[in-house]
């Protein structure tokens, strides 16, 4: 998926915690995110600020998403709990390949 298509998905499914995202769709996501905030940043700190706390939201649903996609629960973000070492968990957890479902 493309980045703009994989953002766009990210957004209109902000609210869901349920269900599952790929992994290309989850990394394009967070690039977009990085790429938007550091132009945010270059621009003014506080319009940085305002842009992350606004996708806050969507980053916990499409990472809640893509922990089930690869087989775990959303109890892992309990990880982000410990410093650095619990950062670096769950980013290697979140970079699981998907799981494929029997049917």
């Amino acid at each position: 998926m493309e980045l703009w298509n994989a953002t766009k998905l990210a957004f209109k499914n902000f609210s869901t915690f349920t269900g599952q995202t790929s992994g290309a769709d989850y990394w394009y996501f967070v690039l977009a995110l990085v790429i938007a905030s550091t132009a945010f940043s270059i621009l003014d700190d506080q319009l940085a600020t305002v842009f992350n706390v606004v996708t806050l939201l969507p980053l916990i649903s499409a990472s809640s998403r893509r922990l089930r996609d690869a087989g775990l629960t959303a109890h892992q973000f309990w990880w982000l709990l410990l410093p650095f070492a619990g950062l670096i968990v769950f980013i290697v957890q979140l970079g699981k390949p998907g799981v494929t479902s029997a049917k």
